[in-house]
Protein backbone atom coordinates (compact mmCIF):
# COMPACT_ATOMS: atom_id res chain seq x y z
CA UNK A 1 0.00 0.00 0.00
CA UNK A 2 1.71 3.18 -0.87
CA UNK A 3 1.00 6.07 1.94
CA UNK A 4 2.90 9.40 2.14
CA UNK A 5 3.71 9.20 5.77
CA UNK A 6 5.80 12.44 7.53
CA UNK A 7 9.11 11.00 6.66
CA UNK A 8 8.32 10.95 3.14
CA UNK A 9 6.03 14.35 2.67
CA UNK A 10 8.98 15.63 4.94
CA UNK A 11 11.60 14.66 2.18
CA UNK A 12 9.31 15.95 -0.66
CA UNK A 13 8.76 18.71 -0.21
CA UNK A 14 12.25 19.96 -0.22
CA UNK A 15 13.29 17.69 -2.95
CA UNK A 16 10.29 19.73 -5.35
CA UNK A 17 11.46 23.11 -3.52
CA UNK A 18 14.71 22.27 -5.01
CA UNK A 19 13.83 21.41 -8.25
CA UNK A 20 11.95 24.63 -8.61
CA UNK A 21 14.76 26.64 -7.28
CA UNK A 22 16.60 24.95 -9.68
CA UNK A 23 14.47 25.68 -12.79
CA UNK A 24 15.11 29.59 -11.55
CA UNK A 25 18.65 28.91 -12.05
CA UNK A 26 18.67 27.75 -15.13
CA UNK A 27 16.50 31.08 -16.18
CA UNK A 28 19.01 33.78 -14.66
CA UNK A 29 20.73 35.70 -16.78
CA UNK A 30 24.21 35.89 -15.37
CA UNK A 31 26.60 33.30 -14.31
CA UNK A 32 24.54 31.11 -17.21
CA UNK A 33 27.22 28.53 -16.38
CA UNK A 34 27.63 28.59 -12.99
CA UNK A 35 24.41 28.61 -12.09
CA UNK A 36 24.00 25.42 -15.04
CA UNK A 37 26.75 23.62 -12.78
CA UNK A 38 24.39 24.87 -9.26
CA UNK A 39 21.55 23.20 -10.59
CA UNK A 40 23.12 19.95 -11.47
CA UNK A 41 23.98 19.99 -8.01
CA UNK A 42 20.34 20.58 -6.41
CA UNK A 43 19.09 17.91 -9.13
CA UNK A 44 21.36 15.36 -8.06
CA UNK A 45 20.91 15.46 -4.46
CA UNK A 46 17.18 15.77 -5.46
CA UNK A 47 17.82 12.35 -6.85
CA UNK A 48 19.90 10.50 -3.98
CA UNK A 49 16.41 11.61 -1.93
CA UNK A 50 14.18 9.97 -3.97
CA UNK A 51 14.86 6.44 -3.20
CA UNK A 52 14.14 7.01 0.05
CA UNK A 53 10.74 9.70 -0.79
CA UNK A 54 9.55 6.63 -2.44
CA UNK A 55 10.68 4.24 0.08
CA UNK A 56 8.77 5.61 2.88
CA UNK A 57 5.76 5.76 0.81
CA UNK A 58 6.04 2.07 0.38
CA UNK A 59 7.03 2.04 -3.15
CA UNK A 60 9.33 -0.48 -3.21
CA UNK A 61 7.10 -2.85 -1.21
CA UNK A 62 4.26 -3.10 -3.88
CA UNK A 63 6.72 -2.37 -7.40
CA UNK A 64 10.27 -4.36 -6.04
CA UNK A 65 11.53 -4.02 -9.37
CA UNK A 66 12.28 -0.45 -9.12
CA UNK A 67 15.28 -1.29 -7.51
CA UNK A 68 18.69 -0.24 -8.73
CA UNK A 69 16.65 3.15 -10.51
CA UNK A 70 20.11 5.27 -11.51
CA UNK A 71 19.03 7.82 -9.16
CA UNK A 72 22.57 8.05 -6.98
CA UNK A 73 24.96 10.41 -8.43
CA UNK A 74 27.08 11.07 -5.28
CA UNK A 75 30.31 10.98 -7.61
CA UNK A 76 28.98 14.06 -9.28
CA UNK A 77 29.24 16.30 -6.01
CA UNK A 78 32.71 16.80 -6.07
CA UNK A 79 33.09 17.91 -9.68
CA UNK A 80 29.94 19.95 -9.55
CA UNK A 81 31.02 21.49 -6.56
CA UNK A 82 34.51 22.18 -8.12
CA UNK A 83 32.87 23.74 -11.36
CA UNK A 84 30.09 25.95 -9.96
CA UNK A 85 32.83 27.72 -7.85
CA UNK A 86 35.53 28.26 -10.97
CA UNK A 87 32.75 29.34 -13.09
CA UNK A 88 31.59 31.74 -10.44
CA UNK A 89 34.73 33.84 -10.84
CA UNK A 90 35.45 33.25 -14.67
CA UNK A 91 37.67 30.39 -14.73
CA UNK A 92 37.24 27.30 -16.75
CA UNK A 93 38.93 23.71 -16.48
CA UNK A 94 40.53 21.99 -19.30
CA UNK A 95 38.78 18.94 -20.03
CA UNK A 96 35.87 18.82 -18.28
CA UNK A 97 35.00 15.14 -19.05
CA UNK A 98 37.44 13.76 -16.61
CA UNK A 99 35.96 14.91 -14.06
CA UNK A 100 32.23 12.69 -14.40
CA UNK A 101 34.14 9.28 -15.51
CA UNK A 102 33.52 8.06 -11.92
CA UNK A 103 29.94 9.44 -11.95
CA UNK A 104 29.50 8.03 -15.36
CA UNK A 105 30.54 4.32 -13.76
CA UNK A 106 28.78 4.87 -10.77
CA UNK A 107 25.10 5.07 -13.44
CA UNK A 108 26.43 2.36 -15.60
CA UNK A 109 26.41 0.37 -12.16
CA UNK A 110 22.86 0.67 -11.79
CA UNK A 111 21.12 1.24 -15.18
CA UNK A 112 22.92 -1.76 -16.52
CA UNK A 113 21.07 -3.82 -14.05
CA UNK A 114 17.91 -2.01 -13.78
CA UNK A 115 15.89 -3.60 -16.77
CA UNK A 116 16.88 -6.87 -15.37
CA UNK A 117 14.80 -9.84 -13.98
CA UNK A 118 14.40 -8.97 -9.82
CA UNK A 119 15.73 -12.28 -9.17
CA UNK A 120 18.43 -11.43 -10.98
CA UNK A 121 19.19 -7.83 -9.09
CA UNK A 122 18.87 -9.56 -5.54
CA UNK A 123 21.28 -12.12 -6.05
CA UNK A 124 23.84 -9.45 -7.83
CA UNK A 125 22.96 -7.20 -4.77
CA UNK A 126 23.40 -10.03 -2.13
CA UNK A 127 26.57 -11.53 -3.79
CA UNK A 128 28.08 -8.16 -5.22
CA UNK A 129 26.80 -4.49 -4.84
CA UNK A 130 26.01 -4.95 -1.28
CA UNK A 131 29.37 -6.51 0.10
CA UNK A 132 31.79 -4.75 -2.46
CA UNK A 133 30.19 -1.85 -5.06
CA UNK A 134 27.94 -0.23 -2.73
CA UNK A 135 31.12 0.23 0.20
CA UNK A 136 33.57 1.53 -2.08
CA UNK A 137 30.61 4.83 -3.64
CA UNK A 138 30.17 4.90 0.16
CA UNK A 139 34.08 5.92 0.40
CA UNK A 140 34.51 7.38 -2.86
CA UNK A 141 31.66 10.21 -2.65
CA UNK A 142 32.91 11.52 0.51
CA UNK A 143 36.63 11.54 -0.65
CA UNK A 144 35.73 13.38 -3.69
CA UNK A 145 33.71 16.03 -2.37
CA UNK A 146 36.50 16.33 0.22
CA UNK A 147 39.01 16.80 -2.36
CA UNK A 148 37.35 18.67 -4.62
CA UNK A 149 36.25 21.02 -1.56
CA UNK A 150 39.82 21.41 -0.62
CA UNK A 151 40.79 22.41 -4.29
CA UNK A 152 37.77 25.39 -4.41
CA UNK A 153 38.86 26.58 -0.84
CA UNK A 154 42.07 27.48 -2.57
CA UNK A 155 40.60 28.90 -5.33
CA UNK A 156 38.56 30.64 -3.43
CA UNK A 157 41.47 32.26 -1.24
CA UNK A 158 43.43 32.93 -4.19
CA UNK A 159 40.32 34.74 -5.96
CA UNK A 160 40.18 36.92 -2.64
CA UNK A 161 43.76 38.02 -2.49
CA UNK A 162 43.55 38.60 -6.23
CA UNK A 163 40.54 41.30 -5.60
CA UNK A 164 42.86 43.18 -3.06
CA UNK A 165 45.57 43.06 -5.05
CA UNK A 166 43.46 44.37 -8.43
CA UNK A 167 40.65 46.12 -7.70
CA UNK A 168 39.70 48.64 -5.13
CA UNK A 169 35.81 47.72 -4.90
CA UNK A 170 36.53 43.93 -3.94
CA UNK A 171 33.95 44.30 -0.74
CA UNK A 172 31.59 44.73 -3.37
CA UNK A 173 32.17 41.25 -4.61
CA UNK A 174 32.74 40.14 -1.26
CA UNK A 175 33.17 36.03 -2.19
CA UNK A 176 31.60 34.69 1.11
CA UNK A 177 28.68 32.92 -0.77
CA UNK A 178 31.61 30.68 -2.14
CA UNK A 179 33.07 30.36 0.86
CA UNK A 180 29.78 29.55 2.43
CA UNK A 181 28.98 27.29 -0.08
CA UNK A 182 31.77 25.10 -0.08
CA UNK A 183 31.15 25.02 3.83
CA UNK A 184 27.88 23.59 3.87
CA UNK A 185 28.96 20.95 1.43
CA UNK A 186 31.83 19.48 3.62
CA UNK A 187 29.78 19.66 7.02
CA UNK A 188 27.65 17.16 4.83
CA UNK A 189 30.23 15.28 4.19
CA UNK A 190 31.18 14.99 7.91
CA UNK A 191 27.35 13.61 8.47
CA UNK A 192 27.44 11.46 5.39
CA UNK A 193 30.56 10.16 6.69
CA UNK A 194 29.32 9.38 10.38
CA UNK A 195 26.32 7.40 8.60
CA UNK A 196 28.28 5.45 6.72
CA UNK A 197 30.39 4.88 9.81
CA UNK A 198 27.72 3.77 11.50
CA UNK A 199 26.10 1.62 8.79
CA UNK A 200 29.79 -0.19 8.60
CA UNK A 201 29.03 -0.74 12.63
CA UNK A 202 25.93 -2.08 12.52
CA UNK A 203 24.89 -3.71 9.14
CA UNK A 204 21.46 -4.12 10.45
CA UNK A 205 20.53 -0.61 10.39
CA UNK A 206 17.69 -0.37 7.91
CA UNK A 207 17.07 2.95 5.66
CA UNK A 208 14.84 4.59 8.75
CA UNK A 209 17.66 4.97 10.41
CA UNK A 210 19.25 7.28 7.73
CA UNK A 211 16.07 9.52 7.65
CA UNK A 212 18.06 12.23 9.61
CA UNK A 213 20.83 12.13 7.00
CA UNK A 214 18.37 12.65 3.93
CA UNK A 215 16.75 15.75 6.14
CA UNK A 216 20.44 16.94 5.75
CA UNK A 217 20.26 16.24 2.66
CA UNK A 218 16.96 18.17 2.03
CA UNK A 219 18.46 21.41 4.14
CA UNK A 220 21.02 21.67 1.66
CA UNK A 221 19.08 20.83 -1.28
CA UNK A 222 17.04 24.28 0.13
CA UNK A 223 20.17 26.45 1.02
CA UNK A 224 22.38 26.12 -2.49
CA UNK A 225 18.85 26.67 -4.15
CA UNK A 226 18.12 29.83 -2.07
CA UNK A 227 21.62 30.70 -1.83
CA UNK A 228 22.75 30.30 -5.08
CA UNK A 229 19.17 31.95 -6.38
CA UNK A 230 20.31 35.03 -4.36
CA UNK A 231 23.43 35.04 -5.89
CA UNK A 232 22.84 34.02 -9.33
CA UNK A 233 23.06 37.67 -10.84
CA UNK A 234 26.26 38.98 -8.87
CA UNK A 235 28.36 39.43 -11.43
CA UNK A 236 31.66 38.54 -9.90
CA UNK A 237 35.02 39.73 -11.65
CA UNK A 238 37.00 37.38 -13.36
CA UNK A 239 40.23 36.71 -12.14
CA UNK A 240 42.73 37.43 -14.90
CA UNK A 241 46.21 35.56 -14.96
CA UNK A 242 48.78 38.46 -14.20
CA UNK A 243 51.14 38.74 -18.24
CA UNK A 244 53.74 37.71 -18.81
CA UNK A 245 56.83 40.45 -18.18
CA UNK A 246 58.28 42.20 -21.14
CA UNK A 247 61.72 40.08 -21.82
CA UNK A 248 62.64 43.73 -23.35
CA UNK A 249 62.10 45.51 -19.63
CA UNK A 250 64.41 43.25 -17.53
CA UNK A 251 63.08 42.43 -14.32
CA UNK A 252 66.92 42.50 -12.37
CA UNK A 253 68.91 44.82 -11.05
CA UNK A 254 66.05 47.64 -11.00
CA UNK A 255 65.29 49.50 -7.76
CA UNK A 256 61.96 48.43 -7.29
CA UNK A 257 61.55 51.01 -4.17
CA UNK A 258 62.58 53.57 -6.19
CA UNK A 259 60.46 52.84 -9.30
CA UNK A 260 57.36 52.41 -7.47
CA UNK A 261 57.59 55.85 -5.56
CA UNK A 262 58.29 56.92 -9.12
CA UNK A 263 54.96 55.74 -10.41
CA UNK A 264 53.14 56.47 -6.89
CA UNK A 265 54.15 60.56 -7.58
CA UNK A 266 52.56 60.38 -11.41
CA UNK A 267 49.48 59.01 -9.56
CA UNK A 268 49.24 61.65 -7.40
CA UNK A 269 49.94 64.12 -9.58
CA UNK A 270 47.51 62.81 -11.83
CA UNK A 271 45.25 62.03 -9.28
CA UNK A 272 44.05 58.81 -10.74
CA UNK A 273 43.29 57.57 -8.01
CA UNK A 274 40.04 59.61 -8.12
CA UNK A 275 38.39 57.36 -10.67
CA UNK A 276 35.70 55.29 -9.70
CA UNK A 277 36.88 52.04 -12.35
CA UNK A 278 40.36 52.29 -11.68
CA UNK A 279 42.21 48.79 -11.42
CA UNK A 280 45.57 47.55 -11.34
CA UNK A 281 45.57 46.59 -14.80
CA UNK A 282 43.89 50.03 -15.67
CA UNK A 283 46.84 52.09 -13.60
CA UNK A 284 49.64 49.83 -15.63
CA UNK A 285 48.49 51.30 -18.71
CA UNK A 286 48.43 54.99 -17.94
CA UNK A 287 52.01 53.79 -16.15
CA UNK A 288 53.18 52.01 -19.52
CA UNK A 289 54.30 48.55 -17.52
CA UNK A 290 52.45 45.43 -16.48
CA UNK A 291 50.38 44.42 -13.45
CA UNK A 292 53.32 42.32 -12.60
CA UNK A 293 55.84 44.97 -12.20
CA UNK A 294 53.70 47.66 -10.92
CA UNK A 295 52.35 45.41 -8.23
CA UNK A 296 55.85 44.45 -7.16
CA UNK A 297 57.24 48.20 -7.36
CA UNK A 298 53.77 49.73 -5.35
CA UNK A 299 54.45 46.92 -2.61
CA UNK A 300 58.03 47.58 -2.67
CA UNK A 301 57.37 51.62 -2.61
CA UNK A 302 54.24 51.62 0.12
CA UNK A 303 54.30 48.43 1.38
CA UNK A 304 50.82 47.88 0.89
CA UNK A 305 49.12 46.43 -2.19
CA UNK A 306 47.04 48.43 -4.87
CA UNK A 307 43.33 48.34 -2.73
CA UNK A 308 45.07 49.67 0.55
CA UNK A 309 47.29 51.94 -1.90
CA UNK A 310 44.12 53.73 -3.73
CA UNK A 311 41.49 53.51 -1.01
CA UNK A 312 43.53 55.37 1.81
CA UNK A 313 44.32 58.08 -0.93
CA UNK A 314 40.25 58.59 -1.13
CA UNK A 315 39.91 57.98 2.43
CA UNK A 316 42.47 61.14 3.70
CA UNK A 317 40.67 62.92 0.68
CA UNK A 318 37.28 62.72 2.14
CA UNK A 319 38.81 63.59 5.36
CA UNK A 320 40.24 67.09 4.24
CA UNK A 321 36.65 67.66 3.00
CA UNK A 322 35.42 66.73 6.18
CA UNK A 323 37.81 69.14 8.34
CA UNK A 324 35.81 72.24 6.18
CA UNK A 325 33.77 74.06 7.90
CA UNK A 326 31.25 74.75 5.42
CA UNK A 327 31.19 71.47 3.65
CA UNK A 328 27.36 69.95 4.71
CA UNK A 329 26.85 67.68 1.78
CA UNK A 330 26.47 64.04 2.38
CA UNK A 331 28.48 61.71 3.15
CA UNK A 332 27.93 59.08 0.22
CA UNK A 333 27.97 62.41 -2.45
CA UNK A 334 31.48 63.31 -1.06
CA UNK A 335 32.28 59.25 -1.53
CA UNK A 336 31.58 59.16 -5.06
CA UNK A 337 33.83 62.50 -5.72
CA UNK A 338 36.99 61.14 -4.35
CA UNK A 339 36.37 58.15 -6.50
CA UNK A 340 34.54 55.63 -4.16
CA UNK A 341 32.05 53.96 -6.56
CA UNK A 342 29.77 52.31 -3.67
CA UNK A 343 28.22 52.65 -0.43
CA UNK A 344 29.92 49.20 1.09
CA UNK A 345 33.12 49.76 -0.25
CA UNK A 346 33.17 53.07 1.37
CA UNK A 347 32.26 52.38 4.61
CA UNK A 348 34.53 49.28 4.91
CA UNK A 349 37.92 51.13 3.02
CA UNK A 350 37.18 54.44 6.06
CA UNK A 351 36.89 52.10 9.22
CA UNK A 352 40.02 50.15 8.01
CA UNK A 353 42.10 53.24 7.52
CA UNK A 354 40.63 55.67 10.12
CA UNK A 355 39.76 53.20 12.76
CA UNK A 356 35.92 54.72 12.67
CA UNK A 357 33.47 55.02 10.83
CA UNK A 358 32.59 57.96 8.54
CA UNK A 359 29.82 59.55 10.57
CA UNK A 360 32.33 59.05 13.53
CA UNK A 361 34.43 61.29 11.98
CA UNK A 362 32.37 64.12 10.72
CA UNK A 363 31.23 64.55 14.41
CA UNK A 364 34.85 64.28 15.54
CA UNK A 365 35.52 67.24 13.27
CA UNK A 366 32.64 68.99 14.18
CA UNK A 367 33.49 68.51 17.79
CA UNK A 368 37.45 70.02 17.13
CA UNK A 369 35.98 73.20 15.24
CA UNK A 370 33.28 73.68 17.72
CA UNK A 371 36.15 73.77 20.37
Amino acid sequence: MIRFGPMSITLLICAVQGLLLAALLLRARRNRAANRWLALLIVAVAALMTPYIIGYAGFYDKWPWLSFAPLSYTLAFGPLLFLYTTALIGQRPARLWVHFVPVAVQFVSYAALFPLPLATKDWWNTHVHAPVIDPLFDIAAPISIAAYAAIAYRGYRAYRLWLDSNRTDGVDYEPNWIRNFIAALAVIMLIWAGFVIAKWADPARDYFAQFPLYVAFSVLVLYLGIGGWRHSETAFPPALPPPQPDPAEPATGRDWAAQGADWLARLDSAEWWRDPALTLAALARLLGTNTSYLSRGLGAAAGENFNAIINRRRVIALQVLLEEPNEHRDLLTLAFEVGFNSKASFNRAFLEMAGMSPSQWRLKSQKARAA
